[in-house]
């Protein structure tokens, strides 16, 4: 009998292994048996913790290498550059290396049923609501999350199932491999949650994001399906070229899969899909559409409605999606959301979790694409959905030397100037480290506080939780 490689366990090496994906899949190979040793330039929280408490150490690429000698193969995160010492090593001692979609595509992916979701914004939580509508119906499916969902132990998993649920995303695979990530996923069933303009490093314009969605579509096999969002005119147009089915979700007439009968309560979501009751226990119409993605992709599979609705009343969420933590008087609210989209949907969406309290909004403004690009231009009007602003300086996470906007960078003067003329309530910290200050200075009495700090910087949501409790003590409340 031939053997299948594809199938062998070998010694891995993961160059930039605190990356989501990347540590997701260290972790789901190693308690497969394979051999996982991992190095990062700039490890951090919730991955490098998570990474550690499962015996991996994260070795940090300086002077000697970290490599191992005997390693098959290293796996080379996306935002590794040229300049890594272990990938310099990998590459001038000619050991193979893959990038970790071309990994999944040549180990992994050949002999399962493949469901990808994609998209700007909502994929994680689509893509967590799916794995789990397979797991509760007892598919134990391979997946691949990019966060932490509270429904399962693992990020990842990719334990040779029948099934496999992977987010993908429209980003750059390597650094000598432009190609999208999710072309490699050989979907049967793609879920699109929206094509919003993003990555400016690596995409000149909005039709340039566009034409990478239509590739993959053109992976879809003739038997397959599509299901894209009846709100997104981009994702539906594209559809029509599509060669397979297409199913459109949404709550309006031309949806083929048409939420009925949506009711949002304080902390649930109620609504119709073909029939049948859904209560799910999220807030935000987006959520909502999110659900409705994840259980008509589960139906492809043969997972029926009724099944999908028992399954998505007990989902738990995401960790940094509108995670919730009480402190004192303040409820404390941290979500990974930066793009004017995200933002917007997100106090919609906490406006039905806390109706008639005040909403503060603590960011740090993504510099990425400079002043002429959507992070400039769009923040002030998203922002504004918020009752007060609290901001500190622009961050932008590993820029390449050379950008599109380094002569034209994103202005922090410029987006507080267009909030002042919205007639924002707003606050300015000098610094990062001066957050938990400000903050601490501007609330009132049941403030919801809206933390979309990078996670980078996740450390300082402790911080700020110390310096409120600090300051409630001394006001004896």
């Amino acid at each position: 009998m031939a053997v299948d490689h594809t199938r062998k366990k070998e010694r891995l090496h993961f160059i930039g292994i605190c990356g989501k994906a990347m540590g997701g899949i260290a972790t789901a190979l190693q308690r497969e048996g394979w051999a996982i040793t991992g190095s990062d330039e700039s490890p951090y929280p919730p991955m490098s913790d998570y990474l550690r408490d499962c015996g991996i150490e994260i070795s940090l690429p300086e002077g000697e290498t970290s490599v191992p000698a005997n390693i098959a193969m290293a796996i080379v995160g996306k935002r590794t550059t040229e300049a890594n010492p272990d990938l310099q090593y990998v590459l001038e001692n000619q050991i193979p290396f893959r990038s970790f979609p071309q990994l999944l595509h040549e180990r992994f992916l050949r002999h399962s049923r493949n469901i990808v979701v994609t998209g700007a914004l909502g994929k994680t939580t689509t893509t967590a609501m799916l794995a789990w509508i397979l797991e509760h119906a007892g598919t134990k499916p391979d997946y691949l999350i990019g966060g932490f969902a509270r429904n399962f132990s693992a990020p990842a998993r990719f334990a040779q199932s029948a099934l496999a649920v992977l987010e993908g995303d429209e980003y750059a695979s390597c650094f000598n491999d432009p190609k999208p990530k999710f072309l490699y996923y050989r979907p049967e069933v793609a879920v699109i949650t929206n094509i919003l303009e993003d990555h400016p490093d690596l995409y000149g314009g909005f039709e340039a994001v566009r034409n990478a969605f239509s590739a993959l579509m053109e992976t879809l096999p003739t038997k397959g399906c599509l299901i894209v969002p009846e709100r997104d005119p981009t994702a539906v147009q594209l559809a029509d070229s599509a060669q397979c089915k297409v199913l459109i979700v949404g709550t309006g007439e031309s949806a083929t899969m048409r939420i009925h009968d949506l009711t949002l309560h304080k902390d649930r979501s109620c609504f119709q899909l073909k029939q049948c009751q859904f209560e799910v226990p999220v807030c935000g119409e987006m959520n909502v559409i999110d659900a409705a993605f994840a259980a008509v992709a589960a139906l492809q599979v043969g997972i029926d409605l009724e099944e999908s609705a028992k399954a998505l009343r007990l989902f738990r969420g995401v960790a940094n999606r509108q995670e919730e933590k009480k402190v004192g008087r303040y409820t404390f609210v941290t979500d990974k959301a930066s793009h004017p989209y995200a933002l917007g949907e997100l106090a919609r969406a906490l406006r039905q979790r806390f109706p008639g309290q005040r909403l503060v909004s603590v960011m740090q403004p993504r510099a990425t694409g400079g002043r002429s690009w959507i992070y400039q231009s769009e923040l002030p009007s998203a922002l504004s959905n918020f009752d007060k602003i609290i901001l500190t300086h622009p961050y932008e996470h590993n820029p390449p030397p050379e950008t599109l906007w380094r002569n034209d960078p994103f202005q922090l003067d410029l987006l507080v100037s267009d909030l002042t003329s919205l007639g924002a309530d707003l606050t300015v910290a000098a610094t990062i480290e001066d957050l938990p200050e400000t903050i601490a200075g501007e609330l009132k009495n049941g403030d919801v506080i809206v933390l979309t700090l990078p996670e980078q910087y996740s450390h300082f949501v402790a911080t700020i939780e110390e310096a409120l409790e600090k300051s409630l003590e001394q006001a004896n409340i």
